[in-house]
């Protein structure tokens, strides 16, 4: 999907820190440039990410912390790409980042650009979707591919949360239906529910909670036939439901 950055005052807020980040890039050697885009690739994907997954302390534990499943560089561009929060060539571009930073921080003998394995990473990455210019150097494609990225990654965080685009709630129970004619189906959930509410006035511990369980159940059982009843007769049902409803307070 192509996207413009949001405006300016927005986007402002958006993109600081990667605003903060391409200011000092020039200043660092192709260690240093390596390292920290590297670094700040590794947040932005761990902010996209969270962002997207259901609040909660699940997705804390599963990207902070010692041991996290998804705390690597690795394991986030990976997640990122399933989850559809990357698109194909910048899931290839960060995994090219992530292969030359392991040989920049695996490596304690002095390493550049020029070394095959890095060079050849370097030649496949594409190209700044945001930079009409030809970079003139290595360290310039870099800069300018990478830093596009960066602000790709933002701007598709922030649209997760500005749209509230987050992962969806997709899980469901199952209960069994009720079987016969209409006024068959009525009955059945009208009495089972009936019982229920007699048996609940003198249950307690775990019976109580199974008989909780049970009630919930049949409840939804005659909701599920109220939506399936003809148009005419669902007030009817739902009639049904308050005055059971006013029996179990």
């Amino acid at each position: 999907m192509n996207q413009t950055p949001d405006d300016p005052p927005e986007g402002g807020e958006v993109f600081g820190d990667v605003n903060r980040l391409q200011s000092f890039l020039t200043h660092l050697d192709e260690r240093g440039l390596i390292l920290s885009l590297a670094s700040f690739a590794e947040d932005a994907l761990g902010d996209l990410i969270r962002a997207f997954l259901l609040p909660g302390a699940s997705a804390t534990q599963l990207l902070d912390g010692f041991n996290a499943p998804i705390g690597t560089f690795s394991t986030r561009i990976k997640m990122a790409y399933s989850l559809g929060l990357v698109t194909k060539r910048q899931y290839e571009d960060l995994d090219r980042l992530r292969r030359i930073r392991n040989e920049f921080a695996h490596n304690w003998e002095p390493i550049s650009f020029a070394d095959q394995k890095i060079a050849a990473h370097i030649s496949a990455l594409h190209f700044s979707t945001l930079d009409d210019d030809f970079p003139s150097s290595p360290q310039e494609k870099v800069r300018k591919s990478f830093g596009a990225l960066l602000v790709e990654l933002r701007s598709t965080t922030h649209q997760i949360n500005k749209h509230g685009r987050r992962a969806k709630l997709i899980g469901t129970h199952l209960i069994g239906g009720v079987t016969g004619e209409l006024d068959d189906q009525i009955a059945a959930c009208r009495t089972r529910l009936t019982e229920l509410a007699e048996e609940l006035k003198s249950a307690s511990g775990d019976h109580r909670r199974f008989l909780l369980t049970v009630r919930r159940n049949w409840a939804s059982k005659l909701e599920i036939v109220r939506l399936n009843a003809p148009r005419e007769r669902q007030a009817e049902i739902r009639r049904v439901q308050d005055e059971l409803q006013a029996g179990c307070l």
